[in-house]
């Protein structure tokens, strides 16, 4: 005991640390003390080791000395040690806590309450109740803050004369846990501290909170109060009552009687709030009110990428019982604002939107003639298949893609041999357009022709041919792609073999491998990606093959495909490759290798690599699985580690795996 004693006061944390580990497993209750005594050391590794080995004891052997260093008040390490050990033995501890809350000590009081609060033990209501009458506020204060989560009739009373009181300082967090209760038995006290100017933030919280319908006559009033942050509250609160599904129509109706025309000035003052929780209430309720004359102050908003999709939403609440309020708005030289309305009317969906967008397929603008021929094509105005089809010559790629998106969900109505005849036209985005098209609308007697077009000269219409028979998925189409494996251009093999990674089929396998030595590096790499999707025992041979090649890329391509793979063989495989010079590809065999049960042995060693991204690397993986000795190793890189990352990363992972 002696020897332990002095070695607990070593200089080195190490030894002090590997003394505690001799005290592991005795069963000797005289060691108690001094696990106890180590849990103030200076090392959060000391005092780590000596918690974990002390909750081994028996409960009834240390609490009281667990407790009693809640009173240390010359070392936080102790007592945040003592807090820690606490917590995690949970529930367990509920009657000793109880009990030593009858002390002098108030702080020792507030922890026991801060403790107990996240336990959500019922044992400990009683207790809870008694703090809220405490003689220090801060236990009073505390004890509110917990006592929220208990659901109990006799804690909403207690919550209730809180209130009543009138006591600033245990008043607001009291008003404020009765939101998060949400009792309706708290109303009547709410309203009366709606006429406190210090408690009506929170009792305006609390009843939106709560969302009563019938409580909102109460509310809606303070819109027009003088002080701007109780307005602000108001409109948050508003918003809660939508959220919790109160009635649209109900919550403007109040609006309406309680304010008048004057609300729509208080809003569009709060649009441009600086704060944006308060912006996005605002928004909410310009839209549920459905005032058109919200359209020109929301349109400036528009193009704030934050609120964009609030302000869309109020115009759609605006535009959906009249969608032809939106029709002037499409009258304007601002383009980006012509787009935002071409994307509200888009949700609509109404063909009274028709004529506009069948004009906007003439618009001089590329992104809003793409809008309007995918709104065409989503209100089903078929009467426009012909004018988008102009669209596939677009000058913009963007464009041609939006037809062929609206054609192909028009595509009951489209003639497929049309299409078919298409991919002999002249114009050679005609051609890859109508491919694609004849793709996505899964035009299987398109089959024959879209092999024909496999020979077209240009490289993109031969592209597109290979993604269309990746959609069709037939065994004719598996063989026009081992057919593309050949194409003379490398982006076209890389497709094809991605393609038949995807669909699989008999003789893939054999196609593939032959494009394993191909001259191009990212046909190569198409093909490791290929193989993974396979899921083949086969493709593991030329996988580990493709280990040795001169493309670090198509290395790292192989081991993460391998990785999915996950045979003894590849395993093997991958452990060679952690002696590899090149540090980025050690570093992806490391992240491979987590999808292995057993290769935490030869990733420990890279906790001490001189590169700190590979050591991130192994503390990701290593992190997964950070139990036993692996957790020794974290904790002894964390004492060690200078990178600010890689430490923080530690921390993460020691305080999130129990």
């Amino acid at each position: 005991m002696q020897d332990l004693e002095r070695l607990l006061r070593d200089d080195d944390v190490e030894v002090r640390r590997e003394a505690l580990e001799g005290i592991k497993g005795k069963p000797h209750f005289s060691y108690i003390k001094l696990l106890l005594s180590a849990m103030g050391d200076p090392s959060w590794r000391v005092r780590n080791t000596a918690t974990d080995i002390l909750l081994e004891y028996p409960l009834d052997s240390y609490i009281d000395g667990l407790i009693q260093l809640l009173y240390c008040d010359d070392n936080a390490g102790a007592r945040n040690a003592a807090i820690e050990a606490l917590v995690r033995l949970n529930r367990k501890v509920t009657p000793f806590l109880i009990k030593a809350f009858k002390t002098h000590n108030r702080d020792v009081r507030k922890f026991i309450i801060d403790v107990l609060g996240g336990f959500s033990d019922e044992r400990s209501s009683p207790l809870m109740l008694d703090a809220l009458s405490d003689a220090d506020e801060n236990v009073r204060a505390t004890a509110i803050e917990h006592i929220g989560k208990i659901k109990e009739a006799s804690v909403v009373d207690a919550l209730i004369r809180i209130i009543e009181a009138d006591d600033i300082w245990t008043a607001y967090p009291a008003a404020d846990a009765l939101g998060r209760i949400g009792d309706k038995r708290a109303i009547p006290a709410l309203l009366k501290a709606l006429e406190s100017k210090t408690l009506r933030i929170p009792a305006l919280k609390s009843l939106s909170m709560i969302g009563e319908p019938e409580t909102l006559k109460f509310v809606v009033p303070f819109i027009k109060d003088s002080s701007k942050t109780i307005q602000q509250e108001v409109l948050m609160s508003l918003e809660r009552f939508y959220r919790r599904g109160v009635n649209e129509d109900f919550i403007t109706d109040e609006i309406k009687k309680s304010v008048g025309d004057e609300i729509f000035d208080i809003l569009t003052t709060h649009i441009w709030s600086k704060k944006p929780g308060v912006r996005m209430s605002a928004i909410l309720m310009l839209g549920l009110l459905k005032d058109e004359r919200a359209y020109n102050p929301l349109l400036e908003i528009s193009q704030e990428e934050n609120f964009e999709d609030d302000v869309k939403r109020a115009f759609v609440f605006i535009g959906r019982d009249r969608p032809e309020s939106l029709l002037k708005l499409f009258k304007t030289d601002n383009v980006y604002q012509k787009r935002f309305i071409c994307g509200v009317a888009d949700i609509i969906g109404s063909l009274v939107y028709a004529p506009v967008f069948e004009s906007l397929l003439y618009d001089e603008d590329g992104h809003t003639r793409a809008l309007a021929a995918v709104a065409l094509s989503k209100i089903g105005d078929l009467g426009s298949i012909e004018q988008i089809k102009k669209l596939l010559d677009d000058p913009y790629e963007d464009v041609q893609e939006a037809a062929v998106r609206a054609l192909s969900r028009m595509g009951s109505w489209l003639s497929v041999h049309e299409f078919i005849s298409l991919l002999r036209d002249g114009n050679p985005k005609i051609r890859k357009n109508a491919a694609a098209i004849l793709g996505r609308i899964g035009a299987v007697e398109a089959i024959p022709a879209l092999g024909f077009a496999l020979k077209d000269e240009v490289v993109s219409v031969r592209k597109v041919c290979v993604e269309a028979f990746s959609m069709l998925k037939t065994e004719e189409s598996i063989r026009f792609l081992i057919l593309a494996l050949t194409d003379e251009d490398p982006h076209i093999r890389a497709s094809a073999a991605l393609s038949l990674g995807q669909i699989k089929g008999e003789g893939v396998f054999e196609a593939l491998s032959v494009l394993t030595s191909d001259i191009d590096d990212s046909v190569r790499v198409a093909v490791s990606k290929a193989f993974a999707m396979l899921q083949d025992p086969r493709t593991v041979k030329p996988l580990i093959a493709s280990l040795s090649d001169k493309n670090g890329f198509v290395v790292a391509t192989a081991i993460e495909s391998l990785s999915k793979i996950g045979s003894s063989e590849a395993r093997s495989a991958l452990l060679k490759m952690l002696t590899n010079k090149d540090a980025e590809i050690v570093r992806t065999t490391i992240r491979a290798l987590a999808s292995f049960e057993d290769a935490e042995d030869e990733i420990v060693p890279f906790l001490k690599d001189s590169d700190w991204a590979t050591r991130m690397a192994a503390v990701e993986v290593l992190g997964r699985r950070a139990k036993g000795y692996i957790r020794k190793e974290l904790e002894r890189l964390l004492d060690t580690e200078e990178d600010i990352i890689v430490k923080q990363t530690v921390m993460d992972v020691l305080r999130d795996t129990p």
